[in-house]
């Protein structure tokens, strides 16, 4: 079946690409922030996942102490083979728990800190891909952004209706539309009212919050 729609001119294409890659770049003092805000979080998670971790190792130490005078308990035949079997499960299943959790909460402050930077700086080269004439780079660019929501149509991209960029996290506002929803408050505005970090999020999570920095604008 034909297509109802006009062809659009590379030209055109590379100029409209060009527009939408750049409502979702990240300026350089954005950038800037944004890194010494993860890194302020780095820092400051630390502490608590240390004493987390802490707790946790004294509860596994605890538990292996019961294992040992529940054995004691079996071959002493102070309690029959039911109960130490019964109570040696619990035990075991507890401390697979424990070691698991351990095994978590040691990595927890380690596993987003890359990643985020990464973004900052994919986010941050934008403004250098919008200018440049690579078409089939903007191409990438946009796909990686907008996904399947880009629709063609009067010869013009738009993101679909309801539509929006691709999600950097797993859960809560993605870091594009968080981005293009910067801009698009900010306005004229200097770009030293910049995208914020969310205090409600755990430092693990990359999902932004967009905000105008009162001190600074």
């Amino acid at each position: 079946m034909k297509c109802p729609e006009m062809s659009l001119r590379s030209e055109k294409l590379d100029e409209q690409l060009s527009s939408l890659i750049q409502e979702v770049s990240l300026p350089k003092d954005w950038a800037e922030e944004l890194n010494r805000l993860a890194l302020q979080d780095y820092k400051n998670s630390a502490p608590s996942l240390t004493a987390s971790v802490k707790e946790k190792e004294t509860r596994l130490s605890v538990i292996s102490q019961k294992l040992e005078r529940l054995l004691t308990g079996y071959l002493d035949q102070v309690i029959d083979q039911v109960d130490y079997t019964s109570q040696k499960a619990k035990l075991l299943s507890e401390k697979k728990s424990l070691e698991e959790e351990i095994f978590t909460f040691s990595h927890k402050q380690n596993d987003w800190l890359a990643p985020f930077q990464n973004w900052l700086k994919d986010a941050q080269s934008l403004d250098k891909i919008a200018s440049d004439s690579d078409l089939f780079v903007k191409k990438v660019c946009a796909k990686e952004i907008f996904g399947s929501h880009l629709l063609l149509g009067e010869k013009t991209v738009r993101p679909a209706e309801g539509g929006t960029p691709n999600s950097f996290g797993k859960s809560g506002e993605t870091a594009w539309a968080a981005l293009c929803a910067a801009h698009s408050t900010v306005g004229s505005k200097p770009s030293s009212s910049f995208v914020v970090r969310d205090p409600g999020l755990e430092p693990g999570t990359s999902s932004l919050s967009v905000t105008r920095s009162n001190h600074l604008s």
